[in-house]
């Protein structure tokens, strides 16, 4: 009996290791699984942070592109000033030739046409003759 309780010892011890083993294998494979879970969460957050980064240079750049340096926009109102002032002046110009314009106009007397008589011409060059005359009246 002797002999059987050793063999039954051994064929247990070897038992024992498989299981021991087995179960070292299955948390190794539990702990893989575990790090490309996190591996692969990383790159998730990994490429929200990117777009994020991306997004918020957008906004700056766009932000940016309406800001003017102080010396151009100085440099602009100035301009626009001067544009200002010279349409002014050119309004004012304009008014003093329309009003002299229209004083002139007032002096002379009106030219009377010469009345014409009417001849036969097709309807189309009548009417042409028509709109000649109103033109110089």
């Amino acid at each position: 009996k002797a002999v059987v309780s050793t063999q039954s010892t051994g064929v247990d011890e070897e038992q024992r290791q498989r299981n021991i083993v087995k179960a070292l294998e299955q948390e190794v494979e539990t702990q893989r699984g575990l790090t490309r879970h996190q591996e692969k969460r990383c790159r998730m957050l990994q490429l929200e942070m990117e777009e994020k980064l991306t997004r918020t240079k957008l906004i700056y750049e766009e932000k940016m592109r309406g800001v003017m340096p102080v010396s151009v926009r100085e440099e602009l109102e100035e301009t626009i000033a001067a544009l200002k002032a010279q349409s002014s002046i050119l309004e004012q110009k304009a008014n003093i030739l329309q009003s002299e314009l229209d004083t002139r106009s007032k002096r002379t007397t009106p030219t009377r046409t010469p009345t014409r008589t009417p001849t036969k011409t097709p309807a189309g060059s009548r009417n042409q003759n028509r709109s000649a005359l109103k033109a110089r009246g």
